[in-house]
């Protein structure tokens, strides 16, 4: 088993967005990272982020800015965030808080360079069905990740990732517990954007082209001057 002893992970000061949601924050190199995954409802403006709920079609046709709720039940988004369109991460209202942004293409390479080798395992929180951490990290409560004997969280930076699935752009909802899918800011086409993959059965992370339909999990990064 390996891991990097928990008390050695460098914690900021605690984020809290417009909503008064409260995230943990950590530090990994030069970056800052929100170590929990975005649940606002309304943009940094004031604005409300738009909420399709259960109607597929609004979801899909949305080219301003949503997020849903994992099955659209609130109660998946207290363990695991929103889930917001890549139009969102770019509205103008601003999706993270003051001071913080979603982090673009170079933000996510520095990251995974970072972590190295095993950096999927690395950046996993240890809540896992069967964790070989044992104690609280074992558990099949939410949020979790599914079980796998090799690939498992080590938690070793205190990112934390959690696998809150993803909402498909036809508006299907997917892979809770076992894949942890999170947007970049960044475009590659007038349809896709980039999307950063974590997956449970897999050590790496992978990056990826992501319809700007569907819905990610999103960490916000600190801005620097």
């Amino acid at each position: 088993m390996t891991g990097r002893n928990q008390e050695d992970i460098k914690y900021g000061d605690p984020l809290t967005d417009i909503d008064g949601n409260t995230y943990r924050t950590v530090i990994i190199g030069e970056q800052q990272w929100m170590a929990e995954n975005l649940k606002t409802t309304t943009y940094s403006n004031g604005d409300p982020i738009y909420y399709p709920g259960d109607n597929g079609t609004a979801w899909s046709e949305n080219t301003i800015g949503a997020y849903a709720w994992y099955g659209n039940d609130p109660a998946n988004g207290e363990s695991y965030g929103a889930l917001y369109n890549w139009y969102a991460t770019t509205n103008p209202g601003g999706l993270c808080p003051a001071g913080w942004r979603v982090p673009d293409h170079e933000d996510w390479l520095y990251l995974t360079r970072y972590a190295g080798e095993q950096m999927g395992n690395k950046l996993k929180s240890r809540r896992q069905v069967g964790s070989p951490f044992g104690g609280e990290y074992d558990t099949m409560e939410h949020p979790r990740w599914e079980t796998f004997s090799t690939n498992y969280g080590t938690d070793h930076f205190g990112f934390s990732a959690l696998p809150g699935g993803n909402r498909h752009a036809s508006g299907t909802f997917v892979t809770m517990g076992a894949n942890a899918l999170f947007w970049s800011s960044s475009e590659i086409s007038k349809t896709a954007g980039y999307g950063w993959y974590i997956y449970h059965g897999y050590y790496g992370v992978d990056r990826g082209y992501g319809d700007k339909g569907a819905g990610f999990s999103v960490r916000c990064i600190r801005e620097t001057n």
